[in-house]
C-alpha cells in the first residue's frame, strides 16, 4: 500500500516571510522540513509528498515531491481544502502562544495528524503544565520556582514558548514582581542537552544523545548548535528518562525531542518537544541511514523495531 503525506511546518508556510529577528528561525526551518521531506520520500511505500510552503523558498525538485505553494494570492486554507478528508498530514508548529494547539485542533477535523495526541500536545506546550506533570509521575524534572531571593541566579521563559527563544536572566531589581505569563527557575550554568526519542502505540527507542551549544549574551540565553553524540557517554542514565517518558505518557508518536540539564550528579528535565526538532539535521552524518530509515519506517509502517543505534562520530550542527 503506498502513502501520500502532507508536510506542514509552520514557519515556512506563512504568505510573508520574516526577514528581521525570525530569519534564523525561518532558516533552521527550511533545513529541518528539507531534512523531513527528503528522507520520507526514500521511503519504497511513499508515492507523494506535499510540501506546502511559501512560494519564495527554493522549491525542492524530486518527482516524488508536489510543491505547494503559499502566497498573499494563495493561502495555506485553500491548498489544504484541496485535499481530501482523512489524508495523512505531519505537523511541525511551534508551542509559542499555542500555535500548535491551535492549528492541531483546525486540522484534526479533516486530516488524519502523525502526531502525538492533543492531550500529549496540551500537557508538554505549556512548561508549568509539563513540570506538574512530570512531578506528579515522579519523573526528574527542573523545578519551577513559586518563591524568589536574591541570593540565587535565575531564568525567565514564556509560559509557552520554543526552544531557547525569549529566555533571560533575571537581574535582583526584576525578582520584585513575578512576570505575567512566564515562568522561572534557577539558573544552572553545568552541562545542557537533548535526546530523540521515537514512540509508536507499543515501543519507544532513544535514538540519539547530544550536547547544547549555549550562548548567553547581554542577558539572553540562546541555543547557538548542538554536538550530535555529544552525550552518548551518559546513555544509560538518559535511556531511564526515556522509559518513564515513555511509560507515563501513552499516546506520545513520531519524533519526541527531550531537553535536559545536570544539576549535581542528576540529568533533569528542561521540556519536551513532542514534534521533529533541529537535531534531525546532523542526524545521518553523526548516527548513519540506518537512523534516518528507522524514522520513515515509523511514519510510513508505523513499525518501530528497537535496535541499539550507533554513534558514528560527533558532529556539531550550527543554528
Amino acid at each position: 500500500m503506498t502513502n501520500d503525506i502532507i508536510l506542514y511546518e509552520y514557519f515556512t508556510a506563512q504568505k510573508k516571510l520574516k526577514n528581521n529577528d525570525k530569519k534564523t528561525i525561518l532558516k533552521e526551518a527550511i533545513q529541518l522540513s528539507n531534512n523531513i521531506a527528503l528522507n520520507l520520500i526514500k521511503h519504497p511505500k511513499i508515492r507523494e509528498l506535499h510540501l506546502v510552503r511559501n512560494k519564495n523558498i527554493k522549491k525542492i525538485f524530486n518527482k516524488k515531491i508536489i510543491n505547494h505553494e503559499v502566497s498573499e494570492h494563495q493561502s495555506i486554507k485553500n491548498i489544504l481544502n484541496n485535499f481530501k478528508p482523512g489524508s495523512k498530514l505531519i505537523l511541525v508548529a511551534p508551542e509559542t502562544l499555542m500555535i500548535n494547539i491551535k492549528l492541531y485542533n483546525q486540522l484534526k477535523k479533516k486530516f488524519i495528524l502523525l502526531n502525538s495526541s492533543l492531550e500529549n500536545i496540551r500537557r508538554f506546550s505549556s512548561k508549568l503544565k509539563a513540570y506538574r506533570n512530570l512531578k506528579k509521575k515522579k519523573i526528574s524534572v527542573v523545578k519551577i520556582e513559586k518563591k524568589i531571593d536574591n541570593k540565587n541566579i535565575y531564568i525567565s521563559k514564556p509560559t509557552f514558548g520554543a526552544g531557547s527563544l525569549d529566555i533571560k536572566i533575571l537581574e535582583s531589581k526584576d525578582l520584585i514582581m513575578k512576570p505575567k505569563n512566564r515562568v522561572i527557575q534557577k539558573f544552572h550554568p553545568g552541562k545542557k542537552g537533548s535526546f530523540v526519542m521515537l514512540c509508536s502505540e507499543n515501543n519507544f527507542e532513544v535514538l540519539c544523545c547530544n550536547e547544547q551549544i549555549v550562548d548567553i549574551n547581554k542577558k539572553k540565553i540562546t541555543q547557538t548548535g548542538l554536538v550530535m553524540g555529544g552525550l552518548e557517554s551518559y546513555r544509560k542514565e538518559i535511556e531511564k528518562i526515556g522509559r518513564q517518558i515513555y511509560e507515563n505518557f501513552s499516546g506520545l508518536f513520531g519524533y519526541i525531542g527531550v531537553d535536559i540539564l545536570l544539576e549535581g550528579n542528576q540529568w533533569k528535565i528542561i521540556e519536551i518537544n513532542p514534534r521533529f526538532t533541529s537535531s534531525l539535521i546532523g542526524l545521518e552524518e553523526s548516527y548513519g541511514i540506518n537512523s534516518l530509515q528507522k524514522i520513515s519506517k515509523l511514519y510510513l509502517e508505523n513499525k518501530l523495531n528497537r535496535t541499539k543505534n550507533k554513534l558514528i562520530k560527533k558532529f556539531t550542527v550550527k543554528f
